[in-house]
This record gives structure tokens, sequence and C-alpha cells, in this order.
């Protein structure tokens, strides 16, 4: 459990170099003199990397060590959060964030397996809970944080925070983690492979779809609140705390349910469960209190997915652990690109409403993704 808690801070400190942007989108995009779609790369650019990043370099290590991997991803968060925090020009802003998702894109999935690798296959749902609740707690802390410092001292001390967090835990995770942690090596060869059997091909982009339906409102999540709040920074940021605490209440939901019903039915209900309240965000007018039980909902259904699509995909294919979870944050991420790419067309078009008809068309290709992976992948992962 201790070196499941080390693994889960190391995620919380991910989370902030992914997640706190969008407290901040605002301020730097005025700072950067950005526009709505280039606002949006700011969340595409760390994606695409990570997308590429993730897969690549947890198999060109192959057989190293995964403490000695972990604390590369570690160092090279580290020089991605320096270089966003000095960053004077969207080209500079976008290498550092390309930079600090390839760090986290080798730490993350390296995690999981490790996490696999060391418990009880009956306890490997709640493992993965445990080391993602730093993702998800992230949102809880980050994004308001995140929001406050960049509307008050400035947005690159966020940055300068996340680097200094990095760097203690590059130290912690040399000292603590054990060496020659039994995790199945990945390689390019297993990369291909993978990636060539349309089953595993099919399951893993699960996450692409119903990521990238959830990334369409969760890019602008904060001008939305704005606009249908009319609040300033102390609203924005309480619905934010609301929106992570049921991400934190649904990544244990998550590890509770695939360990009672099943992965697949958990993963079915994470696709189509959050669709009715992001939808509402967009389409209706609401308060604080409303907009506080839609944000809550969405969390917590919706974040369901990440232990219980990882668990689906470890069953389908023990052998290939690494490199399949590898492949599915690699996917988590092409998803946020692509979601937050359509969420800057669409709000420039239509406005929110917009955003809104996007999330819904992509939940509903989401749904019927998971729906044809569980058919196909038969009662394996199920």
């Amino acid at each position: 459990m201790p070196l499941l808690v080390l693994l889960s801070v190391g995620t919380l400190i991910v989370g902030f170099g992914a997640f706190s942007v969008i407290g901040v989108i605002s301020p730097m995009t005025r700072d950067l003199a950005l526009t709505p779609v280039g606002a949006g790369w700011i969340v595409s650019a760390y994606a695409l990397a990570y997308a590429i990043g993730s897969p690549l370099g947890t198999s060109l290590p192959g057989r190293f060590d995964r403490r000695t991997v972990l604390v590369l991803g570690m160092v090279l968060l580290v020089c991605g959060a320096l270089l966003t925090a000095v960053a004077t020009s969207p080209v500079l802003l976008y290498a550092g964030r390309i930079v600090l998702a390839c760090g986290a894109g080798i730490y993350s999935p390296t995690a999981a397996g490790v996490a696999m690798a060391t418990v009880a296959p009956a306890m490997r749902g709640r493992a993965l809970a445990t080391v993602y609740a730093g993702l998800t707690v992230s949102q809880v802390i980050g994004i308001p944080a995140a929001s406050s410092i960049g509307f008050t001292i400035g947005w690159p001390w966020l940055f300068h925070g996340i680097a200094a967090a990095g760097a203690l835990m590059a130290v912690a995770l040399a000292l603590r983690v054990p060496a020659r942690i039994a995790v199945a090596p990945a390689t390019l060869g297993d990369l291909f492979r993978a990636m060539a059997d349309p089953r595993l091909a099919l399951a893993v982009s699960v996450t692409l779809t119903v990521m990238g339906a959830a990334w369409i409102p969760y890019t602008f999540l904060a001008p939305i609140i704005e606009e249908r709040t009319g609040g300033g920074a102390g609203i924005v940021g309480t619905l934010l705390i609301v929106y992570g605490i049921g991400s934190v209440a649904g990544n244990a939901l998550g590890g509770f349910l695939v360990d009672r019903i099943g992965a697949g039915r958990t993963l079915l209900l994470a696709a189509s469960g959050p669709l009715p309240f992001m939808a509402a965000l967009c389409f209706f007018a609401w308060d604080a209190w409303l907009g506080g039980f839609l944000l809550f909902m969405w969390g917590l259904l919706g974040w369901s997915i990440g232990v219980s699509q990882q668990a689906r995909l470890v069953a389908l294919d023990p052998a290939r652990t690494q490199v399949l979870l590898s492949l599915n944050a690699a996917c988590m991420y092409v998803g946020a690109a692509f979601g937050s790419a359509v969420a800057g067309v669409a709000k420039a078009v239509g406005g929110t409403p917009a955003i809104g008809v996007a999330t819904l068309a992509l939940g509903l290709v989401g749904v019927a993704h998971v729906l044809l992976s569980l058919r196909i992948g038969g009662r394996r992962g199920d």
C-alpha cells in the first residue's frame, strides 16, 4: 500500500500538469493573445504529445527497470513545467506543454503497470483506483487552485510550483520504489502487434471516443460556468471543486464496481451515464446550485472510465499489460486533443449550444463503440 500511495502522489503531480491549464485558460489567452482555437491548442498540444510519447516512451526503454522509467518520466515533466512557466509566446508555450506531456506519458502507464503487478488479481480494480486517485484529486485541488493563482499572482507561478513538486517526487521515486519489479516489459514489437490486433485495437480506442466527447465541454468548462452563472473566480473555483469531488468519487466508484459487476458493465455506465449532464450544462440555463449537481454527476459517472477501461484491457490480454496501458493512455489524450479542437471550432461557430451538440454527437458514438467492443471481446474483460 505505501508504494501505491507514492505512485498516486506522482499521478497527482501529473494531473496538476495536465488539468490545471483549464483553470487558467482565460489569463493565458489574454497574456499571449490567443484566439479560441489557439486556446484549445493549449490542451491539444499536450494531448497529442502524450498520445505519441506514451506508447513510444514505454516501449523504447524495453527491459529497463521500472523505477528508472518512473524517474525519467518525472524529470521530463519537471523540464516541461519550467519551459511552460517562462513561455512568452504561443510557440514556447506549446513546446513546454509537449515536453511535460512526454514525461506524463511515460510515468502514468508505468505506474499503472507497477500497481497491477504488485497486488492480487482480485484487488486490481482498487489498486488502479488508488493510483489514479491522484489524477482525480488533482482536479479538486489543481483546477480551482490554478484559477486562483492565475487571477492573482500569475499563471507562470503555477508551473514553477509543478516543477518543484515534480523534482521532489523524482527523488522520492528513486529512493522508495523497489528495483526489479516484475512487470512484463513492453517493446516496439509488442506495440505494433497490439495495434494490428483488431479486437485489441477496437477495445483500446474506446477511450478515444468516450474521452473525446468529455473533453469537448471540459476544455471551456470555466468560461461556460462564467457564462451561465455570471460569477467571477469565486463561483468558478467552487463549481470546479464540486466537479473534482465528483471525479474523485467516480474513480473510487469505478474501482468498486469493477470488482463487483465487472469492467465491461462499468465501462458502459461510464460512457453513457455522463451524457445527459454534459448536455444539460450546455443547453439549459442554470444557477450555481443546479450547476453543482450537474457537474458532480458528470464527474461521478464519467470518471469511472479510468479504472474500468484499464482493468478490461488487462483482462483481454494480460501478457501485453504494459503496452495496452500505454496505448490506452495515448488514446485518452488523442481523444482530449480531438475534443479540445472540436470545442474550439464549436465555440467559435455557435457558442456554448454548439459545444453541447458536438458533445452529444461524439458521446453517442462512444456508447456505440463500447457496445461493439464488448460484443466482439466476448466474456473476457466483462
